[in-house]
């Protein structure tokens, strides 16, 4: 799982992975310290801040399976065994996270008390959720590689797009299941007479928005736009400098982006 964090102390987002959740009260999440990334860290979901108009510090990119193993759910009996050694940190009533933090006890405690702590304290390693085959939009270079890649998108074509919500109705249950955002996903395909196939996945989409063209157009596009801003990912269907979320044409915006040339 990552998740985008905003950090309050520089105002600045950044990505991380995420590798367990604690409830002490609030829901605190621990994941990379924004500067040394031999440390993690805990950050309360809620920023209770009038300054950030989100209300939340973490927001989810997606939701793949941790490498070493799935996650460990314990409720507040298990939780008593941390709270005995606690001093200074509210007591823990749930934890939902990675094996190796929870048996690294002594870890966990100056992860609780100081809010920070170093990895090789809680016998975490350099994990990444990533998938493999696929490139992973992040920085500039990234978008060069994709530009490159498929001929900086001239005279392609939009040829599907489909959405996965993760959300359905249970007739025989009768009951409506809700996913979380950073389970949702949209997946455009793209073809080019200059490249091989184009698959792109925008992960947490949050604008998606479609312009087919008019009639006595053609909807092949001449060029096109990626820009990254608080690390969010912005697509559009022409030459921008800026990111406008109202620009008319298609766009999309999305928590993170991946892609990969099907050949």
């Amino acid at each position: 799982m990552r998740a985008r964090v905003y950090d309050a102390n520089s105002g600045n987002y950044y990505i991380s992975e995420v590798y367990g959740i604690i409830n002490r009260p609030g829901r605190w999440y621990i994941v990379d310290h924004p500067e040394d990334k031999s440390k993690v860290v805990l950050v309360e979901y809620l920023t209770y801040s009038e300054d950030h108009p989100l209300g939340t510090a973490i927001e989810i990119i997606d939701m793949n399976p941790f490498p070493c193993g799935p996650w460990i759910n314990l409720n507040l009996i298990e939780a008593e065994k941390i709270n005995d050694k606690l001093t200074y940190s509210a007591p823990v009533s749930r934890y939902n996270g990675t094996g190796a933090i929870w048996d690294s006890k002594e870890g966990l405690v100056q992860l609780l008390e100081n809010d920070e702590a170093y990895k090789e304290n809680i016998s975490l390693a350099d994990y990444s959720t990533k998938l493999e085959g696929w490139n992973y939009i992040e920085s500039d270079e990234d978008i060069s590689r994709l530009m490159e890649a498929f001929c900086g998108f001239h005279d392609a074509v939009i040829k599907e797009v489909s959405y996965i919500s993760g959300e359905y109705y249970d007739k025989d249950e009768k009951i409506m299941y809700m996913n979380e955002p950073g389970s949702k996903q949209v997946k455009v395909i793209f073809n080019s007479e200059w490249a091989d196939e184009l698959e792109m996945i925008l992960l947490s989409p949050r604008i998606v928005h479609l312009v087919p063209c008019k009639e006595n157009y053609f909807s092949d596009l001449f060029e096109a736009s990626v820009i990254i801003k608080d690390t969010m990912v912005c697509f559009y269907d022409s030459l921008m400098d800026s990111v406008d979320d109202n620009y008319s044409g298609t766009h999309f915006k999305s928590m993170g982006m991946m892609w990969r040339i099907k050949r």
